[in-house]
């Protein structure tokens, strides 16, 4: 039961990871989309110029966000798996 009790905590300490992680992704692409209107309407940047600049500011940030989602995502598929093998 002890093993429960550790996957439990496992699990929730990885859900926090997984909700950073999707909420990070979210406010990557919001704003990246909000930078590449406010490029685009610009005189100085035609449309695809805005796309390429805006996705180059956001690149990093996404990745990050992803990657700590998939940390999350793989931590309740250990807990999950370390649990059923051992019942």
């Amino acid at each position: 039961m002890d093993l429960m009790k550790e996957a439990t905590r496992l699990v929730s300490l990885a859900t926090v990871f997984v909700w950073l992680g999707w909420i990070g992704v979210a406010w990557a692409l919001i704003s990246g989309l909000l930078w590449w209107i406010d490029l685009a309407g610009k005189e100085a940047f035609d449309f695809i110029e805005a796309f390429a600049l805006s996705a180059a500011a956001i690149a990093q940030p996404l990745f990050t966000a992803i990657v700590l989602a998939a940390i999350g995502h793989a931590l309740r598929l250990f807990a999950i798996s370390t649990v059923s093998k051992s019942e």
